[in-house]
Order: structure tokens, then sequence, then C-alpha cells
């Protein structure tokens, strides 16, 4: 319960809280009002200001660890010598006394409170009761006061937290024993220098009395030597700063009569205060006049002076160019914007840039490519024209540039070989830039066109040359020459290879000539020589060269070479303008259109021309040249490079493959060195012609290419080797044949029931010893095994002996004669389906294994009184058949069952009529006189009788009203009700008529029996008489 918190109102109350007011004045000595309404001046000048003072614990909820009436229970309060007790029902708001009465408002004429168990609860040391204040957020506490219902506890402390979750931490302690309960000095007090962060213990509030509305007050300052200079110690501010409380209560004070354990006196010691109020702001760090509610619902800080935080306790993102600082009186300590010349929304504080320029803002993140502490100049390898204008990067290339910072420009200082603003490009005649710059070309000038490429030094090859530098030759060419416009000349090797390469041996010679002229008419047929060349001239004149002998034959040497044709004339309108070659020769036919080219001849005065004239008066043949090539034993500087030298493939021979290898013959007979060569197909027994491929067989060998083996011999004729037929190791020279994979040699021809690789053994179903192998010759017959093997299985019997090893249907013996174990029946027996069948003895009734049987009839053997063919039941006037005992001889009662035999499972016997039970041994319900006849029925009559079963003598018990042996009558002054079959009572009347004459029978009996015995005297007065 909180109660009137003003100044003047504690002084009023409680004079001894003087020092708790001058605490006070001296935390807030440089604050002027309860509140700053604004946290800049009147000229917008930061200045320091915080959140009003107030009673921060008002109409707070306070946890406590125990209140009174949860069970409803009697309190007496101390009043002195007497004591007035209540009652405190938490179920009931007019007698309760909760944790919310703490804090709420209230007048002292009408107080409220807080009240916990009493001691007759358990409620005392070392048990505590704990009040806990949770504040949202952290506080700065200035005191903290409690006002007791009752007397002052005898110990107690308060706590505080100063995060969410953090530890508690002692804030002060009460108690009348310091040193006993909290290990603290009553009178400690802290001396300037130590540490002022030190809960203290003081007994000054541990009185029991006054018995009730006593003050403790805690100044958080009071006693520390620094309060006087508050703002430059971190200390106390931070000791002053709290966002939980937590009082402790943890032992009562008392007269000592508890002892004693009176129920009255225990159940008045109790905790109970009436306020519990907190003077404090809101912890904001000089940064904010206020606190309001945070978007989560909670309290925060509403922080000026560029500050964030629950508390203010930190910079804005971007309000980082000095260090963040509590406000004080003499500064407000606001934080500076970051200076990032409008290139950067973000920064961060850095202390060492602080302390060597005093602005410790370093921009992060700054935009148009800048860099520096405050985004002021442009990043490495960027550039920019203008200070106002965003960096641009280089974009040096990182390979052709010396370095990638470009100038002003943006141009790039370029490495040697390389062009471009930006470095990027190889010049003409360099290539592959890479980190050493570029690279000159290495083309080889033969090869190649042009220069390389640029980008990876490729040289451009001409159409049969290939290779990076263009240096070798395609595959199929060879003679790589500058002036060949394709660059190598395809390999020729009579088309048998396309491996080959220039030959080293041959020295270049020309076949020079000139021709014996002759005209021919143009209605005379077109004349060819058969070593000649014909020219067809454009005026239709036909001009016939023969040529000479050097000319003819093999001319492989100039294969690639030209042929030179000169005519001299005086006039170049003498010239032929064209002419037709033709070639012929090998049974092929080749022709080619041939055009002049003018030579300038040493002798002005006459022209020469590779053709004829138009007319043979005017013009005549220089000469016919043909470059060739002969053979040198000495080393040539300048070879005939044109002559090839072919690597052949196999088959083939001779320097132009223009041969067939030994052991080869011609594809095509007679086809010549242009006609494949393939190897002879004679399997190594015998040659072949090298033009038919025909083989001559031997090594007991046949067939067209000797791929056979002779009749009577095996092998493989198509290994090669003289070995390979060898004669066949078989009974009578049958034939045989040799198996691939193993090399075994397999006779295919046995005897009937002879079989093996030499016949040496017997095949499945017989035996014997053919080969006399063993001993003596014994031909090999079927095997004896009285039908009782799958002769379709491999294996049935041993090839020696003819013992039988694969027995079916149950059977073994050497000759499956008899039936296994456990099993019976005639093995013999060639018609039945199942000869041997399982004995399958009962595991119950068996004296031995469930397997073993009579071989022929199958009995098994039994226990005693055990029958059956597989002693599977008992014998008759036995039953429950147990393993290892046999069966049970039957009990039936020889009276109420018809036979001694019994139920061969569950003993049960055959009854008698009217009898019942296992042993047929007693009656049935509804039956009587249990006899040799059985038992008779009660017939009780249903209606009239309470049971359907008699007494032993048949008579039943009758229900209200019946009478008789089977209750089939109605009781005297009873009569029978035909609605509903039963016997009801007489009106009232019979009832007395009844009564009386129960009442006067036994008179009338005695007057009768007395009567009888008079005249039985008078009688023998008259017999004695007579005698």
């Amino acid at each position: 319960m909180i109660g009137i918190i003003g100044m003047d109102a504690l002084y009023v109350v409680n004079p001894s809280l003087l020092t708790l007011v001058l605490s006070l004045h001296l935390h807030f000595y440089l604050l002027v009002g309860a509140a700053m309404d604004s946290c800049y001046d009147e000229g917008g000048i930061p200045s320091h200001c915080m959140p009003k003072f107030e009673n921060i614990a008002f109409n707070r909820t306070v946890e406590a660890s125990n209140v009174c009436g949860s069970t409803p229970e009697d309190y007496c309060m101390q009043t002195g010598s007497t004591r007035s007790c209540h009652y405190c029902d938490a179920s009931d708001p007019e007698l309760s006394h909760n944790a919310s009465l703490l804090t709420d408002f209230h007048r002292n004429e009408e107080p409220t409170w807080w009240q916990s168990q009493s001691m007759f609860y358990g409620i005392q040391y070392p048990k505590s009761v704990n009040l806990t204040l949770h504040l949202g957020k952290a506080f700065e506490i200035t005191y903290i006061r409690l006002k007791f219902y009752t007397s002052r506890p005898e110990s107690f402390a308060i706590y505080k937290r100063t995060e969410e979750g953090g530890p508690w931490l002692p804030y002060q302690y009460y108690s009348a024993s310091c040193k006993k309960t909290y290990g603290k000095d009553a009178k400690g007090f802290i001396r300037p220098g130590e540490e002022e962060k030190t809960a203290l213990c003081t007994d000054e509030f541990s009185d029991i009395s006054p018995l009730t509305g006593g003050n403790v007050a805690f100044s958080t300052l009071e006693g520390r030597p620094s309060a006087y200079n508050f703002d430059q110690s971190l200390f106390l501010q931070e000791w002053v700063t709290a966002t939980d409380l937590l009082i402790s209560l943890d032992r009562l004070n008392t007269f000592g009569d508890e002892f004693f354990k009176d129920a009255k006196v225990l159940r008045s010691y109790f905790y109970a205060i009436s306020d519990f109020s907190v003077g404090g702001r809101c912890k904001c760090n000089g940064h904010a006049s206020e606190c309001v509610e945070g978007e989560r619902g909670d309290l925060v800080c509403a922080c000026q002076h560029h500050t964030v935080g629950a508390d203010c306790q930190k910079c804005h993102p971007f309000y980082q160019d000095r260090p963040w600082a509590r406000a004080t009186g003499d500064s407000a300590n606001e934080c500076l914007k970051c200076n990032c010349n409008g290139r950067s929304d973000q920064c961060i504080f850095d202390m060492e840039q602080y302390r060597s320029t005093g602005s410790g803002g370093r921009c992060v993140d700054c935009r148009d490519n800048t860099d520096g502490p405050h985004c002021e100049h442009c990043k490495a390898n960027h550039y920019r024209v203008a200070t106002e204008d965003p960096c641009l990067p280089c974009n040096c290339n990182i390979n052709g540039s010396v370095s990638l910072q470009c100038n002003a420009e943006g141009r790039c200082v370029c490495r040697p070989g390389v062009t471009g603003a930006k470095c990027n490009m190889c010049q003409d005649g360099f290539h592959s830039l890479g980190p050493s710059g570029c690279r000159p070309c290495e083309c080889h000038h033969s090869g190649s066109v042009g220069e390389c490429s640029p980008l990876d030094g490729q040289c451009f090859c001409k159409r049969n040359v290939e290779g990076h530098r263009c240096g070798r030759c395609k595959p199929g060419f060879f003679n790589l020459q500058l002036q060949n416009p394709a660059g190598c000349q395809p390999c020729f090797c009579f088309g048998h290879s396309l491996a080959c390469s220039s030959s080293n041996h041959y020295t270049p010679v020309n076949i020079t000539s000139d021709f014996i002229e002759g005209i021919v008419s143009d209605s005379q047929p077109l004349m060819r020589d058969q070593r000649g060349l014909e020219y067809e001239l454009t005026f239709n004149i036909q001009l016939v060269l023969s040529l000479p002998d050097k000319f003819l034959g093999h001319q492989i040497y100039s294969y690639g070479q030209p042929l030179h044709i000169t005519f001299t004339s005086e006039t170049n309108d003498l010239l032929p303008n064209s002419l037709t070659v033709i070639l012929e020769g090998s049974g092929m036919t080749l022709s080619a259109d041939l055009f002049p080219k003018p030579i300038l001849h040493p002798d002005p005065n006459s022209l020469h021309s590779p053709f004829p004239p138009s007319s043979s008066d005017t013009s005549q043949l220089a000469r016919v040249t043909l470059a060739s090539a002969s053979i040198s034993s000495r080393p040539l500087s300048l070879p005939a490079a044109w002559v090839e030298q072919c690597s052949c493939p196999l088959g083939f021979s001779g320097q132009f493959c223009e041969g067939c290898a030994p052991g080869f013959t011609r594809q095509e007979p007679g086809g010549g060195p242009l006609s494949a060569c393939v190897p002879c197909k004679c399997h190594q027994h015998g040659i072949c012609d090298p033009e038919t491929g025909m083989c001559e067989c031997s090594h007991f060998t046949t067939g067209m290419t000797c791929e056979h083996c002779l009749p009577g011999y095996y092998g493989n004729a198509l290994i090669g080797t003289p070995g390979d037929c060898q004669p066949c190791p078989c009974p009578d020279r049958s034939s045989c044949v040799q198996i691939a994979e193993t090399g075994q040699v397999v006779c295919t021809n046995c005897p009937a029931g002879q079989t093996g690789m030499r016949c040496q053994t017997c095949e499945d179903g017989y035996y014997g010893d053919p080969m006399g192998q063993s001993g003596t010759v014994r031909p090999c017959v079927r095997c004896n095994c009285n039908g009782n093997v799958d002769f379709n299985a491999v294996g049935i019997c041993d090839h020696f002996t003819g013992r039988c090893l694969k027995c079916m249907g149950h059977t073994e013996g050497d000759h499956c004669q008899r039936c296994q174990r456990g099993f019976y029946g005639n093995a013999l027996e060639q018609t039945s389906g199942q000869k041997c069948k399982p004995c399958s003895c009962s595991s119950a009734g068996t004296s031995g294994h469930v397997n073993e049987c009579h071989p022929q009839t199958g009995s098994c053997h039994c226990l005693s009184h055990v029958t059956g063919r597989d002693c599977s039941y008992c014998e008759v006037g036995f039953f429950n058949l147990q393993p290892g005992y046999g069966c049970e001889r039957c009990k039936c009662s020889p009276i109420g069952s018809t036979s001694q035999a019994c139920h061969p499972f569950t003993g049960e016997c055959v009854c008698r009529p009217g009898v019942e039970g296992t042993l047929c041994d007693s009656c049935r319900l509804g039956f009587f006189g249990f006899s040799s006849r059985g038992c008779r029925a009660c017939n009780c009559d249903p209606m009239g009788s309470v049971s359907m079963q008699c007494h032993g003598n048949g008579t039943c018990q009758c229900r209200q009203g019946f009478v008789g042996y089977k209750c089939d009558k109605c009781e005297v002054n009873y009569f029978h009700n035909r609605a509903n079959h039963q016997c009801e009572e007489c009106p009232v009347c019979y009832s007395l008529v009844k009564k009386q004459v129960g009442w006067s029978g036994p008179h009338l009996i005695f007057m009768s029996k007395l009567l009888g015995f008079r005249l039985a005297g008078e009688r023998s007065k008259r017999e004695r008489s007579y005698w």
C-alpha cells in the first residue's frame, strides 16, 4: 500500500527520515524541478534533461512468495499486553491481504496492507518470504521506503537486479544480528577510495517496537563518498540503477514467547507491510525528459540528442562522430552526426581515428565508389574528373597494365606489346595477354598466313598445315614449303598410308628435252602415242609430240612437281591461247587445261611462251622440262624434299608402300601396287601365293585355309603351330575333340554305358571298371537301386561299386532296400506309391524316440495304458494322456455312471438319468435320491416352490400360502387364485377363525388325550376285575 509521499508528510510521519531527504537532495543537486520540459534550451542548444521524479512502485504489481488466506486462517495483532484476533481469507475481498495492497493508494485512517501467513504455518528463519517488484526497464533509484503494519522484522534485506535475468545483487541489510545472519558488521561504513558498490548492514530499524506503523527508508547514495560527484562516478551511476527489486524478509521479531508453541502466540507473529514505495526516475542518462510505451508495449525513453536505446545508452547509427557519453550539468554530450560528404548513410565509431583526428565517425558503404573515413576520395583503382562527380572504375586490365590505377582521364599504363585505353588487347604481332603482358607471335612463315590470333597466339595455318605455330603438316601431308599455297603436299604412298615424310636421300634433277614437230589435218583423227602427250591447239591445229624414253616409265620421283612446256615466238599474237594436256598410262587417263604464262626472255627481240604458236611457221618449241630426283649416297645440303618416305602399315613394304610384306598377298589378284595387301590365311600351316592367296597345308591340317585337323586328329588348327593337330587318345581310334577353354581332349564316341574324357568311367546309372584302372576289367552295367532313385539325376550310384548314393522315398542301404530310421514300410515293393511312411509317433504317448517304430508295421513303443499305432490315445477306461507318464485311470462313480469308460481327454464319465458331475457323483439340479438307478425328479410345483430343487426326502420348499410335498396345494385359510395361479390369503374373518382354531386346537388335543387316559384306566380296571 502506498501512502502520501510528499516530502513534508515524510517529515511529519517520521523525523528520522531527515537523512533520507538530505541524500535525495544530494543525489539530484544538479536538477532543476521535478523534470525538465525539454532537452534543448531556448536557443536550441542541447542541454541535460531527465524524466520526472516519481514513486515508480505506484500501482505496479508486486510478486509475493507467501500470502495469508490461501487457506482461510486466524491471526492475532500484537497490541502490547493484549491481542486482538481476526480472520484472513484470500477468496473474500474484504478479508484478503494480497500483494496488490502494497502499492495501491490509501489514506492513513483507512490502512490496507499485505500480510503473510503466521509463524503457526512455519514462517520464520531460515524460511524467507520474498517480495519482488519488476520495473520493466532500468530506473535510477533514490530511495526505497517500507511501512510495516506489524513490528519491523528482526532481519530483512533489499536486493536489486540491473538487467532482466541477471543475478540479484545485495542493496542493503537490516538486522539486529548482522554478523550472525548476513556476515556483516552492524556499524559498517565506506571510506573514500573503497568500493562504493557495497551493501551495508544496520541494526537501527530492527527493534520490535513500534508494534505497528514502523518505517524503514533506504537511501541509495547515503554514505557514499562520491555522491557529491555523481555525474563523474560510473560506479554510483551503476549503483543506483535497477530493473527489479526484491525484499527478502528473513526473520520475525518476537518476544520469545513462541517457544511454548501456543497457537494464539504463533498466530500473532507474521509479516505485514502497508506501504512499499520507491522514489526514482526512469533512467535515460540525461538524454530524455520522459519515458513512453515502446513498440512492444514496454517502457522506453523518448530519446533526444540523437541517442537510441531503451535507456538512451548509445548513439544513433549515423551519429557516431564522438563516443557516447551520459549528459551532465556541464555538457549535454549529444551525439554528433558523421561527415560522409553525402555519399553514405552509415558510419561506425573508430576510437583510434577519434584520438588522432578528433572525429571518430568512420563512414561505411560509401557510394559512388568513394572511400576514406568521410568518403572523401576515390577507391583504389577508380578515378573522377571533378570532386562532385562519382568515381568511375579504372578497369585497367590486370595483366596488360603496369598498375591498376589509371590517371585522371581513366587511361592505364600498358606493358610492352599491349595497347588500348585499358591495356586490354595485344598489339599487332603479339598475343596471349597474360601476367607478363603480350608475347610475340612465333608463327612458322612457311605454314602460316598473316599474323597470329591476339587472344591465344594461335597461328592461321595453310590448308594442309597444323600446330600452334603452323610448323607441321597435317596427318597425310608432308614437305612444308613457303611457295606452296596449301603449305604441304598430300602423301601418295599408293593410297596405302597417310603417314609420310620427306626423304633426305634424294637430290633434285630435271628431265629436259625437245620434241619432234608434226602437223595433222583437220579431217585426220586424233593421234595418240603410247609414250607421248597430246596437245590440242586452239586454231584447230593438232600437234603430236613423242616423248623420249627418259620421260617414260616409273616417274614416282616427279610426284607433285611441275611439267614446263616452253614455246618461243617473235610476237604475242603468235602464241597459243590455251591447250589441253592428256596423260595416259597404267590403264588410266588424266587430262588438264593449261593457260599461258608469258616469260620475258633475256633476248628482248624474242618472246617465250609455254604453249605452241598458232602457226608452225612463226613459232617453235623451245623446251620441255620435268622436275625429278635421283638417289644420292652423300649428305645433301638441298635435298629433293618432295620425294616421300612412307611409314607403311602392316602388310606393306617399300619406300612408297608399293609392295606386299612377306605373309601377305594382294586383295585383288594382279591388282598392282594400288591394290591392298592382306595377310595370307594359311594359319601357319603352309605358304600362300602372293597373287592368288592359295594355301599348301601341312601338319595334319586341311581346308582352304588349313583351318581343320584331319580325321582322327584333334587340336586347334587355327593356332598356327606345327603341333596344332595330335592323334586322338580314344578306344578303337574313335573320334575326339579338344575343349578350347581348358585344352582337354574328350572322346566323342564312347561305348554304351561308358563316359569320361577317355571313356574311362561308367556314366551315371552304371558301375564297373571298363579300363581296369583298379584291377580286373569290369564292363559297365546298370545300377540296382530297387526303383528308389531318380534316373534323371546325376551321381545316383558309385561308378565303381554300384552302391546307391541318392536313395529317394526315405529309403537307404547300398541298394535302397530298406526304410530309413523314423520310417516304416516295404522299400522293395514296386507297386506302392509311398513305400516308406514316417513313424509320426505321438510325442505324448511314446516311451522312446518319436522316430523309432517297427520298420514294417510302424508300431511305436507306447507308455502305460496308451494304445494306437502311433501311441496317440488312451486305452478304454483311461484318460488324460501326459508325456512321460501315460494315461490316468478313469474315476467314474460306480453308482452314478453307466460305464467305467470316460472321455479320453477330459475324463468326463457317462452318467445315469438325473446324475451329473465329471465323475457322475451327484444329482442334477431338480433331482434327488442318488442310487444305482440314477436320481428321481423333484417335480416341485413351479408356482408354489421357492426352488425347483427339493430336499433329500423329495419334499419341496414352499412359498407362503402353499403346502404339500410338491407345494401344489394352498394352506389353510388360503385360496387358489386362478388368474395368477397363486395361493392368496382369505379375508380377515377367516384369519380370526384360524387364529381361534390355532388357540383352541392344543386344548382340544389335551382334552382328547386326557379323556383317552381315563377310558384306558377304566378298561384296565374292568380287565383286572375279570381276571
